[in-house]
């Protein structure tokens, strides 16, 4: 037997495949192109709008935000997401003070009983919304703490006792 009758039934499977002009898109290409299409989204309504569960959706938006390709805010307890520039959200946070778009705990719980949350899951979304919020709410309080020329000794200890009211 010679080398060529054992390999010329191989040949077929070495040659490449015609290159075709279509793009594959992936669920995060097109969560990318809606966000960018409405601006800012609900995570719910981008879900009912690529037909996609909630959760599939989340997890996107989460890895998304952590690759800075996204930002999310929240509404009460409902997230949004827009398309994240680095320069815009620089610029937003220099002219506004991040504290005056923070909710109060007092005024989370009245929100929530208006909008009939039970009062067992209230708690839950509390703790979510300063878990999102907490890296901001530090920052804030640094800066708050030296206008007021608090000893870099006692902000710590402030701060923990600020958590603790939280």
């Amino acid at each position: 037997m010679t080398i060529t009758k054992v390999f010329k039934p191989l040949a077929k499977f070495n040659r490449m495949p015609e290159p075709t002009d279509s793009i594959i898109r992936t669920v995060a290409d097109e969560l990318f192109e809606l966000v960018k299409k409405k601006e800012k989204i609900s995570v719910e309504d981008a879900a009912k709008s690529m037909k996609m569960s909630v959760s599939t959706v989340q997890a996107l938006v989460d890895f998304l935000v952590e690759e800075k390709i996204f930002g999310i805010e929240y509404k009460f307890t409902t997230p949004y997401v827009y398309l994240y520039k680095e320069g815009v959200q620089a610029r937003k946070i220099k002219e506004k003070s991040f504290a005056k778009g923070l909710i109060t705990k007092d005024s989370f719980y009245q929100i929530a009983k208006e909008k009939k949350v039970p009062h067992e899951y209230i708690e839950g979304f509390w703790r979510k919304y300063l878990k999102h919020n907490i890296t901001n709410l530090r920052e804030e309080f640094l800066k708050k703490s030296k206008e007021k020329k608090i000893p870099d000794d006692k902000v710590d200890e402030l701060w923990e006792k600020y958590l603790s009211y939280l």
